[in-house]
């Protein structure tokens, strides 16, 4: 089988490891490695043992399929002249810097018949793929995502940045309209938020607390679900989940925690995450979420299988951040609006699952 000839445009932090990963696949040959930067190209040409170039219309013609990881702000120029040459595309996450620049490229990866894929790679993280089916109708969601400054990606908000990661995994779960959120930002470092709370109401009521900050401490990146089904708290970081299904006797509503007398009640505490809440524990082994997103991307080419994470869910991501980033933008520090809030001055609701085929 003839293989898939691949670039990555954009050579920093993330698009290095884009690169080395790529060329570990057995069906895929990296054809080049592109960025303005000399010395960070050919770095990484070096490393992978490929060209470098310093624009991407150098590799016309050349290219079945590429990786576009630099800043957002190129998203949409690099990725629109590739689809215009047919190549299909893995697009770090956020997709574009706008939801009208995302649906563009939606548009033209539909009518050009290419794969659209976006880099939200906590889809692929084993604790997330644990838990996921087993939250039916999810109620409650928490999400906390933090970490020390690293002093990547300070040309978007931590919303962008960090934020985006939740938003995408809750609208995975979540099958309802967003139809308010309220949020609150903070600048340390500036220029843009360092830290952010955002607060969605979902149509179907669930609630989704959301919390990202780069000044943190200590890494953190773990989320909490209450569903009709259960509750999952999953850690990414650690790659652990743990599962609390109500049991039998509680399903049935046979258990009144009133009733019980007072000798039981010890013995029942001691055994309760055993049969009236069993709980399950995994530590799950640890894979290499990216290498795993790059080889559904290439297999997808390869027999038309569905990516995990599409264009439009991508631009659903996007579209939400940009409402936090806009409900942040109408608050003061102090809690102070600038102006009237309100659900009517958010963009339309958007529906999280709309197009998801495409």
């Amino acid at each position: 089988m003839t293989p898939l000839r691949c670039a990555v445009v954009g050579t920093g932090h993330l698009g290095s490891i884009h690169a080395r990963l790529l060329n570990s696949i057995e069906q895929v040959e990296l054809v080049g490695v592109v960025d303005p930067n000399p010395e960070s190209r050919k770095r990484v040409a070096e490393q992978c043992q490929t060209q470098a170039f310093d624009h991407h219309r150098q590799l016309r013609g050349k290219l079945d399929a590429a990786v576009v990881a630099t800043p957002t702000q190129f998203h949409y120029g690099v990725a629109a002249d590739l689809l215009q040459d047919n190549v299909h595309l893995l697009i770090e996450k956020p997709v574009t810097s706008t939801v009208a620049e995302a649906n563009g490229l939606i548009a033209m990866a539909k009518k050009r018949q290419r794969i659209l894929q976006v880099g939200h790679v906590e889809r692929f993280n084993p604790a997330w793929k644990a838990a996921a089916p087993q939250l039916e109708q999810p109620k409650y969601i928490e999400a906390l995502r933090a970490g020390p400054y690293t002093f990547r990606s300070t040309d978007v908000s931590v919303v962008l940045d960090l934020m985006i990661h939740d938003l995408d995994l809750i609208l995975s779960l979540v099958d309802s309209e967003v139809q308010q959120v309220d949020a609150l930002g903070l600048t340390v470092f500036g220029p843009h938020e360092d830290m952010a709370h955002a607060q969605l109401k979902f149509a179907n009521g669930c609630i989704a607390n959301v919390n990202a900050s780069r000044v943190n401490d200590e890494p953190r990146r773990a989320m909490k679900v209450f569903s009709a089904t259960g509750f999952a708290e999953v850690d990414f970081g650690q790659c652990q989940t743990r599962i609390v299904r109500p049991g039998p006797q509680l399903l049935a509503g046979e258990l009144d925690m009133s009733t019980v007398p007072a000798d039981q009640r010890q013995q029942l505490q001691a055994s309760m995450f055993e049969t009236i809440l069993p709980c399950e524990q995994a530590t799950l082994e640890r894979g290499n979420a990216i290498l795993e997103e790059q080889q559904e991307f290439v297999a997808a080419i390869r027999d038309g299988s569905r990516v995990r994470v599409t264009g439009p869910d991508g631009r659903d991501a996007l579209s939400v951040a940009q409402q936090i980033l806009n409900s942040i933008q109408s608050h003061r520090w102090n809690g102070t609006a600038t102006g009237p809030i309100g659900s009517h001055l958010l963009p339309a609701p958007i529906k999280p699952h709309q197009e998801r085929a495409a």
